[in-house]
Parts: structure tokens; C-alpha cells; sequence
């Protein structure tokens, strides 16, 4: 007969579903996770396309749930790849979580969005028409974000600071240098910590330096993301659900690939400045990626050329507003 004073546990796992997105650009894929407690969570809610809701809505079925089942949403970074489909979820009546910078960020007045476009679009060696479209295509983002995302609605999260969604603490840690205000965050999930790491940390390939995008601070991308390394590392983490690639275990050897891929990036860079400068960041991206197809490619350059200069490698000099990088010679 079973003692009637004995104490018994049972284990409850809580389960982690991958929604996957196909998007447009590289790397043609997007990850969103279902955390399936008593009432599920949302990390992060893929593209705003219409065969994005389908997989959500096919997603949710294939689990027992319908959209009004989520109670909340938990975005990383606002990019529009992460933050499509929060308006199908918060109509549902589901609430959203962002960090606090992110909402003020989608406050910013567009007339300053475009004066930081144009004079940094210029100093990379965008003219004329080309900075009219860099503009045209900032302001839109932000506009789209803005409607996405709705931060009049949103409940704010601080960096630094665990927070309680739907009865799961999580830690928000600053993981800039993808998106100069991205979350990665930490939680204690069956034994053991795990990291929604967003576009923060990836497995297979280093995100793009985009930061700020062609905007103030754009320079300042790839140092941005040694921080955000800086704040990961030495961490206990065990598992990490990227916004992109593979689910991983290596969290340590991530953070060093991130790195080493970073350090090349610098390297190539001023191979290139050496190749053909004085040059302007446009030129030295052409020289050092071939066609530039995407704005990632040249926001990759102008992050190493910030951290270049920094380094005392490399030096510019301005004329009309535009940059013109040459190696910086070593003192006699």
C-alpha cells in the first residue's frame, strides 16, 4: 500500500515548437518559438506577408491552439522578418513585450530619421537620387515598424532587469550590433538555461553588422556587436533557439565564431582600403563584396571601417561630406 505521507513530484516539461518563415532576403528563413506553458508564449512573430499568417494559423493548429490561445508576444529586435505578424497575435488579444529603447526608437521624428539617412548615406558615397531612395526606404521601415509593432500598445521591458510574462521570468541582455536595441533572453527551461537569442547569436553564420542601418551610429556596428559578445559570454547557457539557423548546444563556440567572423570582416576590410584607396565606403564594399545587392553589405563595411579607425589602421578624410578612407601610416 502507498504511503499516504509521501511527497511526489512529477516533472512538467514544457515544450518549445519552431515556427519557420520563408522570407525574401538571405537567409531566406525566419524562426518564431512557441513556448507551450498553460497559456503559451510567442518569441518573436516572423514576417508581415500573407503566407506568414498561414504559418501561424498552421503553426498553432498543429499544437491544440487557436491565435486567441496566446497570451503573449515577446519580440527580440524590430526588424520586420521578427514583428510581422504581432498585429494578427494582439488582436487575438495577446499582449506584446518589447524593450523599452525599441519603443521609443519607433517614437522617432522622421524628419531626424532622414537628416541622419543623408548625411551618413553621403559619407559612405551614396549621391543625389540614391540617398532620395535610402531615405524613402528609412522612413517606410519606420513607419512599418511603428504600425507592426504599435508601441502605444506594447508593454515595455528594461535591459538588465528579469521581467514575468504569463508567469515565465525572463532576463533581457543588451545584444546590440545586428539592431543597435536587440533582447536576447534568458530562462530557466526544463533544467536548463536557455537563450531566445533572436539575431543576436547564430549558429551557422554571423548576422549582418545592420545596427542603426544607413543612419547615426552605422560606424559604430561592429564594435556594437563585440559588446553584445562581451555580454553573453561566460554565461551558463545551455541551449539557444536562434531567429535563424539551427537550434544549438555550442553557446560558448557561437560566441567565438561571432567574433573570428567579425575580425575577418575587419580584416577584409582594410585589405580592401589597402587595395584601392583613398576610397569612399561604397567603393571599398564593391572592392572587398563585388555587387552590392543588399544594404547589409555595405552596412558590414562601414561598421569594420569605425572599428578600423578605432584601431588606428585606417584614417579618412572628408571632402563634399564624403568619406575617403586610406591606411593610416605608422609614425617614424
Amino acid at each position: 500500500m502507498d504511503d499516504p505521507t509521501e511527497q511526489r513530484t512529477t516533472a512538467v516539461t514544457t515544450q518549445v515548437s519552431r515556427l519557420d518563415f520563408d522570407i525574401e532576403w538571405p537567409p531566406k528563413h525566419a524562426a518564431a518559438y512557441l513556448v507551450e506553458e498553460p497559456v503559451p508564449i510567442l518569441i518573436d512573430a516572423g514576417d508581415p506577408q500573407d503566407r506568414a499568417e498561414a504559418t501561424i494559423r498552421e503553426g498553432l493548429a498543429a499544437k491544440g491552439y487557436d491565435r486567441e490561445d496566446v497570451e503573449a508576444v515577446v519580440v527580440t529586435h524590430p526588424h520586420s522578418d521578427h514583428i510581422g505578424q504581432v498585429p494578427l497575435l494582439r488582436e487575438a488579444g495577446a499582449t506584446v513585450y518589447a524593450s523599452r529603447p525599441v519603443l521609443e526608437q519607433l517614437e522617432r521624428d522622421a524628419a531626424d530619421l532622414a537628416d541622419g539617412v543623408r548625411e551618413v548615406g553621403r559619407s559612405a558615397g551614396y549621391r543625389g537620387e540614391a540617398i532620395d531612395r535610402e531615405v524613402e526606404r528609412a522612413q517606410s521601415s519606420l513607419e512599418r515598424n511603428r504600425r507592426l509593432l504599435a508601441p502605444n500598445e506594447a508593454v515595455a521591458f528594461e535591459f538588465g532587469e528579469p521581467f514575468t510574462v504569463a508567469g515565465r521570468e525572463f532576463e533581457a541582455l543588451h545584444t546590440p550590433g545586428h539592431q543597435i536595441h536587440h533582447a536576447s533572453l534568458a530562462t530557466d527551461l526544463n533544467g536548463e538555461r536557455a537563450l531566445f537569442s533572436g539575431d543576436a547569436l547564430i549558429e551557422p553564420f554571423r548576422p549582418g553588422a545592420i545596427h542603426v542601418g544607413i543612419d547615426y551610429g552605422a560606424y559604430d556596428a561592429v564594435d556594437a556587436f563585440h559588446r553584445a559578445m562581451d555580454r553573453l559570454e561566460g554565461r551558463k547557457i545551455d541551449r539557444v533557439y536562434p531567429g535563424h539557423g539551427p537550434v544549438f548546444t555550442d553557446y560558448e563556440g557561437a560566441i567565438e565564431g561571432t567574433r573570428s567572423a567579425l575580425e575577418s570582416l575587419a580584416g577584409e576590410t582594410f585589405e580592401a582600403v589597402a587595395s584601392v584607396g583613398p576610397a569612399t565606403p561604397m567603393e571599398v564594399t564593391r572592392h572587398r563584396a563585388g555587387e552590392v545587392r543588399y544594404p547589409a553589405q555595405l552596412l558590414d563595411t562601414l561598421g569594420a571601417l569605425g572599428t578600423l579607425e578605432g584601431r588606428d589602421r585606417v584614417q579618412y578624410r572628408e571632402r563634399d561630406g564624403v568619406r575617403h578612407y586610406s591606411v593610416r601610416k605608422a609614425s617614424p
